[in-house]
């Protein structure tokens, strides 16, 4: 049986996916072995044929829509065969060891649902891979700061036991970029949701992940670099296309999780917030209009004004790209 299938799931960035495939190719399947499952998210290029020729071991899936990350890793899941996953982004490198201690740590701590570790880019920069689930408290950079000493930078924390978590800590969320869990355990939860376009899918799975009582542990000493934006900041227009997706998907997780007066303040903070931070990034970028970076400030607010009239009339938050949008109309 496979140990491990890793499944990466890709949108061009052609460049990052080959070096990433390359780390995982030099792997001696000594002490584990894997299987790699590639999933292109329709990316509409024939290069991906050179990609997969170039690494002939590796399955390649092609998703005939462009149905976001979740949708494109449940894709992959669904033809893993191994006893663990790990979701990988196509802008990391990963070695064999990293790996290796990852796996490790799953398999000798079976209430740990979901295992990930430390991320840092080209240069040795560390990347916030952590975080508190979304609250009142926290949903800004500014009441982050104004709260900080009642905010853990990784929010639930189990008392230390000593050795056990002398390089362990108990983050709240991690990042999707780097996630292990068992294959049993991905499966009760039911995958990604796909109400998610792109991001705060992972946010979602490890919310319900510790709604059923099992820890999500944050390995101190392995380390796996990642280049962010392999795939979010390929052009000027997927760039701006991906921001408004996070102010989506906040407001997809907040319907999820969150109830009664809390649920309702929070959505109206965050319409409040956005309309008048973005009003005001969309005028200047008007104003410089002859500079594209700016002036995509401008298309995204407007694209968060039709979001918000179009999920007033629909009422439901869900994202427009994701592919139950049609179900929910």
């Amino acid at each position: 049986m496979t140990d491990l299938s890793i499944i990466i799931v890709c949108y061009k960035g052609w460049d990052r996916l080959n070096k990433c495939l390359n780390a995982l190719d030099s792997f001696l399947g000594v002490k584990f072995k894997i299987e790699v499952i590639v999933v292109d998210n329709n990316s509409g290029e024939e290069i991906l044929s050179k990609t997969e020729t170039r690494f002939p071991k590796f399955r390649f899936i092609r998703n005939e829509i462009n149905g976001g990350f979740g949708n494109g890793c449940n894709l992959g899941a669904k033809n893993a065969t191994g006893e663990f996953f790990l979701f990988l982004n196509p802008d990391t490198v990963a070695s064999e060891t990293a790996i290796g201690k990852l796996l490790d740590t799953a398999k000798q701590n079976p209430e740990f649902g979901i295992v990930s570790c430390r991320q840092v880019n080209e240069k040795g920069k560390e990347s916030n891979a952590v975080g508190q689930f979304p609250s009142l408290i926290n949903l800004t950079g500014f009441q982050r700061a104004i709260f900080r000493k009642r905010l853990s930078a990784f929010g639930h924390q189990k008392p230390n036991t000593g050795v056990r978590t002398q390089y362990l800590d108990f983050p709240d969320w991690v990042s999707g970029s780097v996630i292990l869990m068992r294959n049993n355990t991905f499966k009760i939860l039911g995958g990604f949701d796909e109400d998610f376009w792109m991001y705060f899918e992972d946010v979602d799975l490890c919310r319900r992940l510790r709604s059923n009582n099992e820890e999500i542990a944050f390995c101190r000493d392995v380390t796996i670099m990642h280049t962010h934006g392999g795939s979010s900041r390929i052009n000027l227009k997927t760039t701006f296309l991906t921001k408004n997706e996070v102010q989506i998907s906040r407001h997809v997780y907040i319907a999820k999780h969150k109830n009664g007066i809390e649920k309702f303040l929070i959505q109206v903070f965050l319409v409040i917030n956005n309309l008048i931070s973005g009003g005001v990034m969309a005028l200047l970028g008007l104003g410089l209009f002859f500079i594209p970076k700016a002036f995509s400030r401008t298309i995204i607010f407007y694209r968060l004004i039709i979001y918000y009239t179009g999920s007033l009339f629909r009422q439901s938050w869900i994202s427009p790209r994701s592919v139950n949008f049609s179900e929910r109309r």
